[in-house]
């Protein structure tokens, strides 16, 4: 009797774990990917100017998604602070914070002595739109506005000159 019912449990565990990513996926269905047309976002850095995707067309932009209790996030970042540093007359690095608040990030930036650009998406629309799930993330769009690359996990600076170099056919 004890194994029927407790197959029944797994059985009703698995019909509940395919329902819930069945809904998960349909959720992602409106999201951009690799070979489309980026989403026009619109987010505000830490003072307060708004920034549109549609401003930096004709040059590469990268939006790394992050968080401050992220680990990875705060272990690749010295990689992207060199990366920017570089190539900041090339392609316009955003760093994505994903529902903190400014005081926060704030913090953090001064904690660090961070120079790259942080732009919130307060309510993970802008990552939903992207497919992002997850921190660290990176999206890579060309001149013309067209997603090139989704990176899951921490990137290096010399990883993301790489795919400078190949973007720009060098």
């Amino acid at each position: 009797m004890n194994k029927k019912i407790i197959q029944m449990v797994v059985l009703v565990f698995v019909i509940g774990m395919l329902v819930t990513m069945v809904l998960g996926l349909r959720s992602q269905g409106g999201a951009v990917g690799i070979g489309d047309e980026a989403y026009d976002f619109e987010m505000e850095d830490l003072e307060g100017n708004t920034h549109r995707l549609s401003d930096y067309r004709g040059k590469v932009v990268m939006l790394n998604f992050f968080a401050t209790w992220c680990t990875a996030c705060v272990a690749e970042a010295p990689e992207l602070e060199r990366f920017n540093e570089e190539f900041k007359d090339e392609v316009a690095l955003f760093v994505v914070v994903k529902g903190e608040t400014k005081n926060t990030v704030r913090k953090y930036v001064e904690e660090k002595n961070s120079k790259k650009t942080y732009v919130f998406d307060f309510t993970n629309s802008v990552s939903r739109k992207f497919g992002v799930i997850g921190q660290p993330e990176t999206i890579v769009i060309n001149e013309d506005g067209i997603i090139v690359d989704h990176f899951i996990g921490g990137v290096s600076r010399d990883f993301l000159g790489v795919v400078l170099n190949d973007i720009k056919g060098r």
